[in-house]
Formats: structure tokens, C-alpha cells, sequence
């Protein structure tokens, strides 16, 4: 793994149904560790109500916001936890940014509002730490009230285009990322008119809609195919690229 922007969303997309706990940055949640954040936000997010839950993620990873990007940058660097930074911080510190009406088709850039991040990975899709109810999900961008996009001060922008599941091949055993490269190498060919059909919804899971867009795909293609195709090797993956 690199500090890039793909690799930040390769690494986003794989985190995808971590618990949210305010405050933390993927360390394993302990029992101390939870006694310390409920004594240091005793009137706020720790609520009496979302105790039981948090109980039961002690022993698992978990993280906020831009607790994923801290994530990030934390294993880059051999797990040792250095940069902690909030949100608006790190978009206060950014010198590339913009409103959201403006936001590049590049994956890796962060949206923000005020007090919360997500990481955009292309497509019109973006992973966030949403919250208590939700953890790390998939989002789609409009259906969201991202009021900015930046370039992450610690990240360094060095693609414009996702890197190519590996090994090259995507089913339904593959991991989350593999197959959101599916769907959003899928969405552009629909986007671009040459297989008919509604697009996706990038969701990480290798479904019904999703096979029949692949077969669909091959059809047009001339490959040979029945209703749904439920695996895709690196033929597949290398012609998907081109739109």
C-alpha cells in the first residue's frame, strides 16, 4: 500500500461496515479506551442509549470520520498513530479545494461539512464513517449535504483512475473493492450508452442487478452468456476500463 488517492479509496472501500465510535481511528476499541471517551464526552455522543452497543464492538475496530483517514496514514506508517487531526481541521489546512458543485472526478478527494468528512471514489459515490446507526458505508454523493471537496493535506494525488482488483478477477467471493470496481466500471458503460439498463447502485455486493449488467455487458461484447454472469476474470476487467 502507497500514500495515494486510489489507495485511500481501496482502503476506505474495504473498511466498509466498521462500527462509528466518536473519537477513535481503527485501534482495536478496549474497555479502557471506551471508559476514557465516555469520561471525556460525559453530556454528548455517549449516550446511555448507545451503550449496549458500544459494549458489544469492544475487541473490534472502529472509527469516526476522518478517524478512517487517520486509519490510513496510521498504516502507512507501521500501525504508530501520530496524526490526529478533526475534520475541519484538516479541510481548514487543505490548499486544493472548492464547493461541491465543483468537485473533480477524482477519486480521493474528501467532502466535507462542517464537522464531517467522507472519501469520494468516483462514479458519484462516496464512503463515510456516517455515524452510530450506520458505520463506514457506501453513499451516494447528491443524496448527501457535502457542502465542499478538498485534497487531503496528507494525501498525495498521484492517479485519476482506480487500480485494477487483484488478482483480476470479481465474484461474489471477492473483496468489497473488487466489486465496487465492478459496478462503477459498469455505470460508465451504461453512462456512456453502450449496454442499455439503469445504473447500479454501487453498493459493494455482487448481486442480481449486478450480474445481469455483466452479462449484458458480454452480450454486447459477443462473448458467449447466459441471463447472468456471477464471475468476471481479467479480460473482462481489462476491457472495462475502456469506455
Amino acid at each position: 500500500m502507497k500514500n495515494s488517492n486510489t489507495d485511500l479509496v481501496r482502503f476506505c472501500i474495504n473498511k466498509i461496515g466498521v462500527p462509528y465510535v466518536m473519537g477513535t481511528s481503527g485501534k482495536v476499541l478496549t474497555r479502557g479506551a471506551l471508559l476514557d471517551l465516555i469520561k471525556r464526552n460525559p453530556a454528548g455522543w455517549f449516550t446511555a442509549k448507545r451503550l449496549p452497543a458500544l459494549q458489544s464492538w469492544v475487541g473490534r475496530q472502529t472509527a469516526d470520520c476522518h478517524g478512517i483517514v487517520e486509519w490510513f496514514i496510521a498504516e502507512l506508517a507501521g500501525e504508530i498513530w501520530r496524526y490526529d487531526v478533526t475534520a475541519d481541521s484538516a479541510f481548514a489546512s487543505a490548499a486544493e479545494k472548492g464547493g461541491i458543485e465543483t468537485i473533480p472526478e477524482l477519486p480521493g478527494v474528501c467532502v466535507r461539512y462542517p464537522g464531517h468528512i467522507g472519501v469520494y471514489i468516483g462514479g458519484g459515490y462516496v464512503v463515510e464513517a456516517r455515524g452510530f446507526d450506520y458505520g463506514v458505508c457506501i453513499t451516494p454523493l447528491r443524496g448527501r449535504p457535502w457542502t465542499h471537496w478538498y485534497k487531503h493535506p496528507k494525501i498525495k494525488y498521484t492517479g485519476t483512475a482506480l487500480a485494477l482488483p487483484s488478482p483480476e478477477k470479481v465474484g461474489k467471493t471477492t473483496d468489497r473493492y473488487s466489486v465496487v470496481w465492478l459496478q462503477l466500471a459498469l455505470n460508465r458503460q451504461i453512462a456512456a450508452g453502450y449496454i442499455k439498463g439503469q445504473p447500479l447502485y454501487v453498493d459493494g455486493v455482487y448481486g442480481g442487478s449486478t450480474a445481469r449488467a455483466a452479462a449484458a455487458y458480454w452480450k454486447k461484447k459477443g462473448w458467449t452468456v447466459k441471463d447472468e454472469v456471477w464471475g468476471v476474470g481479467k479480460n473482462t476487467l481489462k476491457a472495462l476500463q475502456k469506455v
